[in-house]
């Protein structure tokens, strides 16, 4: 898979992991909030002490056309993660330090009904010696950065993204597909991971209302993602033994280029890109309990490849279908 494929579908998914139960903790604990009959602020709470883990999983399929080639290439991809979000303190003027640490990390991979890895640190195995992706997913397994946000819940600065980026190696004997791994944790992945509070209403809902989002990703060469979206508050919903505000949401995704990207590098145009979902808000705890997010897209992308010592420009149209959950799995 070229690697700047991966970093695509990283930032794809990621544009809506924050909005993110499995039963832990105060999970496992019957709501004490009642709906009450007008608005209510859905505001995102951190505690200090409190500590929770959330669970990103995501499966993909992938239809590759290049022209002149009779077959397409037909690409599925699995990805997952689990993290632990600890609030260690608050500061003067309402803003918190919340430390984030990788606790465990899968990726697998299939073209052409042929698997080739399959990767989970929960599950050790002997394969993966073999698995050229296992030494770099072993590293990021206990990285940790910490963010400082604001009042509002902003991210106002993350601190610790080059010794996290440090401790995963250069990656050299690992691989293309090792190095991309690497190369997508740039402080705007991470900034995706934690800030949910571009997805809340800037002031008191009620079911009915509307509220509308726009996602802005920039990805370096390869341009901006532009994604717009419109949530609804659909209702008051019971989820497990929380009750919970019922967000769906619905809306489209394009691409701009970069301006200053080279005539050589790798360029990509998204059509006809469409998402939708539902997430679960908890306003007691402060917390998107859970999310469930399809997402379909035609991408038109050049990528420069060297042929001869020549490099030329290879045109290519991925047709992309992606689902993704988040989970809280406790909160305690």
């Amino acid at each position: 898979m070229n690697k700047n494929i991966l970093l695509i579908t990283v930032a794809l998914a990621l544009s809506l992991s924050g909005v993110g139960c499995n039963k832990s903790g105060k999970l496992d604990t019957t709501s004490k909030f009642t709906p009450p009959s007008g608005s209510v602020e859905l505001k995102l709470k951190w505690p200090v002490g409190e500590r929770i883990v959330q669970n990103f999983d995501m499966k993909q399929h992938m239809e590759i056309f290049v022209p002149n080639q009779p077959n397409s290439i037909k690409q599925d991809m699995t990805m997952g993660q689990e993290y632990g979000l600890t609030v260690l303190k608050e500061d003067a003027n309402g803003g918190h330090e919340v430390e984030m640490e990788f606790l465990s990390a899968r990726m697998g991979m299939e073209m052409g009904g042929k698997t080739l890895f399959d990767y989970d640190s929960a599950k050790k195995s002997a394969a993966d010696k073999a698995n050229p992706m296992a030494g770099t997913f072993q590293k990021i397994i206990g990285g940790k950065v910490q963010y400082f946000l604001d009042a509002s819940n902003n991210v106002e600065r993350i601190e610790g993204v080059d010794a996290f980026v440090s401790r995963i190696g250069n990656g050299n004997g690992q691989g293309d597909g090792a190095a991309s791994i690497k190369s997508m944790f740039s402080e705007g992945y991470f900034k995706q991971m934690i800030d949910n509070s571009q997805y809340m209403p800037h002031k008191p809902v009620q079911p009915g209302d509307t509220w509308p989002v726009q996602l802005e990703i920039v990805m370096g060469p390869m341009g901006t993602l532009i994604m717009d979206y419109t949530f609804t508050f659909q209702k008051w919903e019971q989820l497990g033994k929380r009750t919970c505000a019922r967000l769906e949401f619905r809306g489209t995704i394009k691409s701009k280029p970069d301006e200053n990207a080279k005539p050589t590098g790798m360029t990509m145009a998204i059509q006809d890109g469409n998402s939708s979902g539902v997430s679960w808000f908890d306003p007691e705890l402060g917390k998107t309990i859970e999310t469930s997010l399809n997402q379909d897209m035609t991408m038109a992308m050049t990528v420069p490849v060297n042929v001869h010592g020549k490099t030329i420009t290879q045109a290519m149209t991925n047709v992309m279908n992606q689902v993704i959950t988040i989970k809280l799995e406790s909160v305690k």
